[in-house]
């Protein structure tokens, strides 16, 4: 027997097959598919038992090679797919940035308009039905209520319950939240002849009333006697024209501005130059028992 054959070794399917050739006659070691172990095989059986596992082992190269095949043909549509996906990506991406550039442009256009309205004094009606659109009601501060203050269950009206002779005093209560820089309000004023609304800082909060002091920042306007409507930052007044019937009240940034409601005519803006908390402010004044009417979430 030729030298090459005594030893042979095959890696088949779930087994490893050796050949040695041992006095003409061939033993096989290793286990077979089914778990048998085949020993011994006569000698003249080891030329076809070869063909056999090269039989063997080409059908399993022809399956690998179909399998790789196939992972290639799969690897091909997933890379497809992922280009198709790379493309909607920078489609949408494309579509998306359109729109913020068109949001943006809008948004530009919008400031613009409201600047050139605020120069005449008039809110355009579509910027006023935006502004409106946050309007926000409040949860009232009992804590922060002046004695003279009452506050009704429903926290929707306050009114002055003190004496309403002597001098203007404007007890108050805030609302109990420190405000965004981007509220709007609504207060109904009615025919009083004594209000005052705004914005205050968290030392008024807790005094409860609106001073004269210097040392104190609010921004407000008030009535005084039904006579006089003045816009106050702490010691500085300014005398404004028409007393309203509602006041919209606009914080947006560091502007507070002051509307009426019903002509959409601006009032008077603030520039505040406050980076403390900010609280809504309402006083009844002292020279009448009627209510501010306020939208409310609750007490």
């Amino acid at each position: 027997m030729a030298a090459w054959l005594d030893v042979v070794c095959i890696i088949s399917v779930g087994a490893l097959v050796i050949f040695s050739n041992k006095k003409g006659i061939f033993n096989i070691k290793g286990l077979s598919n089914n778990g048998l172990v085949i020993t011994r095989i006569l000698s003249t059986l080891p030329l076809t038992v070869l063909l056999y596992c090269l039989r063997e082992h080409k059908k399993e190269h022809e399956k690998s090679k179909e399998k790789n095949t196939n992972l290639k043909r799969e690897c091909d549509e997933q890379r497809s797919q992922n280009e198709n996906l790379i493309k909607e990506i920078v489609k949408i991406n494309a579509q998306n940035d359109k729109l913020h550039e068109e949001k943006t442009t809008l948004k530009r256009e919008l400031n613009e308009l409201e600047q050139e309205f605020d120069l005449l004094g008039v809110v355009p009606e579509k910027v006023w039905k935006t502004i409106r659109q946050i309007e926000v009601g409040f949860v009232l501060n009992i804590n922060s209520r002046h004695p003279e203050v009452l506050v009704d269950s429903a926290a929707s009206q306050v009114r002055f319950v003190g004496n309403t002779q002597g001098p203007d005093r404007w007890y108050c209560v805030t609302g109990s939240q420190e405000l965004s820089r981007n509220h709007y309000w609504e207060v109904e004023v009615g025919e009083k002849s004594s209000w005052a609304i705004g914005v205050v800082t968290k030392e008024i909060k807790e005094k409860n009333i609106i001073s004269e002091s210097t040392d104190d920042e609010f921004w407000i306007i008030r009535l005084c006697r039904g006579k006089k409507l003045e816009a106050v930052q702490s010691s500085t007044v300014t005398e404004l024209q028409k007393s309203p019937k509602k006041v919209g009240v606009y914080l947006k940034g560091n502007l507070l501005s002051f509307y009426d409601v019903e002509t959409r005519q601006r009032i008077h803006n603030f520039h505040i130059e406050c980076s403390g908390p900010l609280f809504a402010v309402f006083s009844p004044g002292s020279r009448d028992k009627g209510p501010l009417i306020l939208k409310a979430k609750g007490f």
